[in-house]
This record gives structure tokens, C-alpha cells and sequence, in this order.
């Protein structure tokens, strides 16, 4: 079944519009008994103290009650009118209290099952914006949800020198001048943006619990934060996902942690920038969101490899059954390549990137030399990455490397990957292969022949963080 098609029959089944409204008319009534009995205690109080007032003054002068009323105006303004008005708004409140008392004892209705509103699509869809800020360049994207998915707009920039480095804003000034640009140059027309910020290093670790209440387990996860993993909660911003298991089995979950104060700092600054921020995404998970909607949902069953090869990094994550497995950030990236051409060759940065991109890593190119060491780094990283996963989980064969990024386009690079992970793997899986990640060709959108291919690799994390939730 369709999950938008369940949702909606799980939204069927909440209660009615009467009994929402009866359930409104109990919560008042018990917020108007818990004010009239605030205010009988006060009043209470109040009686008490007037009453002490006019005995005093009875026993001084002697008089009869009749005559309480002459000496009870010598007191002050408020504890006459207290003991004119205290008698008749006791009463009323009382009188209130037991009203509102019996409706309140009225049961309520059972809680209404906790149901995910499903995206909005067609014609009222509201479009969101993916951004994603990286070592290089600035890239966003506005995606309107729908079947399939459309872009509206995209913008990239490059990222000034200097400003951002590994996850962390160093030039706040340059940075907004440069998002500035971008949102100039895009025309879009909605601030609701979807974020992530490049190169943030996370840390997960897979966790086993005896079985428990799922009540328990938050806390049973916190202690296992701070006494286990030796992690400050106030330092961290965590997540986890629980893998299915029978009844009875121990728990095993995914936990996910990076660091808080990066992650704070940069949403303050887009939220200065001029944007609503609805969601701020780690980069794995956007990814994977491309590579779903990219594969038709194939990317869903087995263990898949997600690489992202950007401009001052590589992220790499592990995937099975969707569920993230592992992830790590390699510092190595496109401009290790560029650079390598640059200080041999004497060139300047673009010169340097245009022969990058135009020969790549064929063998025969008069640069190949240089690059080779860089390519042998970056493919061992990633090669040992992917073996200690297997050797962690014994059994587990990857079906498939989905590659994105601007540097995936490469010539010979996938290919040269491919052969590279088989060798280290050992893998003589026939169905096993390197593909290029691009999920413009499920979408709608205007993006010219030409340079399909290329927005399709450079905007997957972009594509991913404005999709959230709609790739289903």
C-alpha cells in the first residue's frame, strides 16, 4: 500500500469533530474548577482577615451586630467592601466549582493515534528550499513536492576562501554576502528552507540493550551517552533508530551524535540571513534520500554504499535496509586533484580545474602521474572504511556504491572505484556496481540537456534536504 494512501486512512480514524469539541469542553471546565477553587481559598483568606478586623473593633466598643456596619466604615476602603462583597463571591464560586465539577468527571475520549500530516502536494503544495553549504560552493534548490517531485529553481555559488572550514563558519560576513548572491541569482520565492552544513563529522556507534519498555529505553540511551561513550549531553545533539528485533530479543539501535555548538551557531546565522528554517538534515541522510528517489526506492533493500565526492571532502556513509549504518568524513576532495596540477604545472586554481575536469583520470592524460597518488589515498580511505563495516558485520555483501558530487563526473572515475572496491572487497558479485547518483532524471524540472548530469551529481544534497519526507 502506498504510505500516503495509509496516512490518510490513519487520518480516518481519528476521533470526531464532537468529541474533539467535547474533549475541549472537559479541559475548560477543569481549568474553570482549578480557578474557582484558586479563588474560594482566597476569598476564604480574605473573609478570615475582615472578620478579625470587625471582631476587634466589636469587643473595643461593645456594640451590637447591628451596629457593625457604622464602625466596619472606619476600616480600610478594602476590607469593608471585602466583607460586603466576600460572603455573595464565595457562594458564586462555590456555586461554580460544583457546576463545572460535575462536568469534568465526564471521562475523556481515548487520545487520538499519533498520525504524520502527509505533505501537501499539487496545486497547494508549498515549496521548500534545500541548501547546502559547502567547502566550494553554495547550492540551492526549490523543490515543490509532488508525484514526481519538481524543481523550481537552483542557484549555486562558489563559497568564498576561507569562510567555511570543516563544518565550521570562520568568515560570517563573506559567507552571507555569497548566500546573498545565490538567493539573488535563484529568484526564489520561498524562505523555508531545509539546511545542512558540509564536512560535520558524526559519530555513530551501534548500541545493544536488553529488551525493555520503549518508555525506558530514552533513558537507558542517555546513560549509555554519558557513561559509555564518554559524551557531554549538553555538548551534543543525538539521534538513534531502533533495528526491527522479535519480542524478546535485545534491542539494537543506530546511535547517531555531533557536536551542538556548530550546528546552533549556523542555524542562528541562516535564521539572521532571512530564511525559516524547518529542518536542519545531516548530510548522509540527505544524500540517501537522492539515491532513493534516484533508484526508484531499489536502494532500500540490501547494503549500499553513499559517496559524496566534494570539492574538500568525501562523506561516505554505509546503508542497509535504509537505515544508516556508518558514516565518516574523508578529507580528501576535488581540490587535492586540482591542486596537484596547480603546483606542478605552475597554474592558477581555475586553469588548474579546467584541465581536472577535461581529462579526469584517463590513463593516457599528460596529468595522470599527479593525480594517481591523490586517487590511491582517497580509494584507500574508502576502502578501508568499507572493510572494517564488513569485518564489523559478518555476512554483509555491498550491492551497490551510489557516487554524487560535482568530481564524480570525472572521466574515468567511477570506473577506476569500481575495480578498486571489488579488489578490496573481493567481491565477484556480478550485480555489483558504481553508479553516478542523479535524481533529476525523477523529477520535473527545466535544467538544459547539457547540464543534466552535471546539477543532477552537484545538487543531490540539495535535492535530498528540500525532499525531507516526500520521498516515499
Amino acid at each position: 500500500m502506498h504510505p500516503v494512501t495509509q496516512e490518510n486512512q490513519e487520518l480516518a480514524k481519528v476521533i470526531t469533530r464532537s468529541e474533539r469539541n467535547r474533549a475541549a469542553r472537559v479541559r475548560r471546565s477543569r481549568k474553570a474548577w482549578g480557578v474557582a477553587v484558586i479563588v474560594t481559598l482566597a476569598l476564604v483568606a480574605a473573609v478570615i482577615y475582615a472578620g478579625t478586623e470587625l471582631q476587634r473593633l466589636w469587643h473595643e466598643s461593645a456594640l451590637w451586630l447591628t451596629d457593625m456596619w457604622s464602625y466596619a466604615q472606619q476600616l480600610d476602603v478594602s476590607a469593608a467592601w471585602l466583607w460586603v462583597f466576600a460572603p455573595l463571591a464565595f457562594i458564586a464560586s462555590l456555586t461554580l466549582g460544583v457546576r463545572y465539577w460535575s462536568r469534568a468527571r465526564t471521562p475523556l475520549p481515548p487520545p487520538a493515534p499519533t498520525v504524520k500530516k502527509p505533505p501537501q502536494r499539487g496545486l497547494f503544495a508549498r515549496p521548500v528550499l534545500g541548501i547546502d553549504v559547502g567547502n566550494s560552493q553554495i547550492k540551492m534548490v526549490e523543490v515543490v513536492p509532488g508525484q514526481p517531485p519538481r524543481v523550481l529553481r537552483y542557484a549555486v555559488v562558489p563559497t568564498p576562501r576561507g569562510s567555511v572550514e570543516n563544518g565550521l563558519i570562520r568568515d560570517a560576513g563573506a559567507l552571507s554576502a555569497a548566500i546573498s548572491e545565490a538567493v539573488s541569482r535563484g529568484g526564489f520565492t520561498t524562505r523555508r528552507a531545509a539546511t545542512t552544513l558540509t564536512g560535520q563529522n558524526l559519530m555513530l556507534r551501534k548500541l545493544t540493550l536488553p529488551p525493555m519498555p520503549k518508555q525506558e529505553l530514552r533513558a537507558a540511551i542517555d546513560w549509555q551517552i554519558e557513561q559509555v561513550l564518554q559524551l557531554n549531553r549538553e555538548d551534543t545533539l543525538t539521534d538513534f533508530a531502533v533495528m526491527p528485533a522479535r519480542a524478546g530479543e535485545p534491542n539494537t539501535l543506530i546511535l547517531v551524535a555531533m557536536q551542538r555548538e556548530p550546528i546552533i551557531n549556523f542555524v542562528d546565522f541562516m535564521t539572521n540571513a532571512g530564511f525559516e528554517i524547518i529542518r536542519v538534515d545531516i548530510e548522509p541522510l540527505a544524500m540517501f534520500r537522492s539515491a532513493l528517489l534516484a533508484t526508484q526506492s531499489q536502494v532500500k533493500r540490501g547494503t549500499h554504499v553513499v559517496l559524496d565526492f566534494g570539492a574538500g571532502t568525501t562523506n561516505l556513509s554505509v546503508f542497509r535496509e535504509g537505515v544508516l549504518q556508518t558514516a565518516r568524513v574523508i578529507a580528501l576532495g576535488g581540490n587535492q586533484l586540482t591542486r596537484a596540477i596547480m603546483v606542478e604545472h605552475q597554474l592558477d586554481f581555475e586553469q588548474a580545474e579546467k584541465e581536472k575536469i577535461e581529462h579526469g583520470l584517463t590513463p593516457d592524460c599528460p596529468y595522470f602521474s599527479l593525480l594517481a597518488p591523490v586517487r590511491d589515498r582517497l580509494f584507500g580511505e574508502i576502502n578501508t572504511t568499507v572493510n572494517f563495516y564488513l569485518t564489523e558485520n559478518k555476512g554483509v555483501t555491498i550491492d551497490t556504491v551510489q557516487v554524487a558530487g560535482g568530481n564524480s563526473l570525472l572521466p574515468f572515475f567511477t570506473a577506476q572505484l569500481e575495480e578498486s572496491i571489488r579488489h578490496a572487497v573481493r567481491s565477484d558479485q556480478k550485480d555489483f556496481r558504481v553508479n553516478i547518483t542523479n535524481p533529476l532524471t525523477r523529477m520535473a524540472h527545466g535544467v538544459s540537456a547539457e547540464d543534466l548530469d552535471w546539477c543532477g551529481a552537484s545538487l543531490c544534497v540539495a535535492i535530498g534536504l528540500a525532499l525531507g519526507e516526500v520521498v516515499l
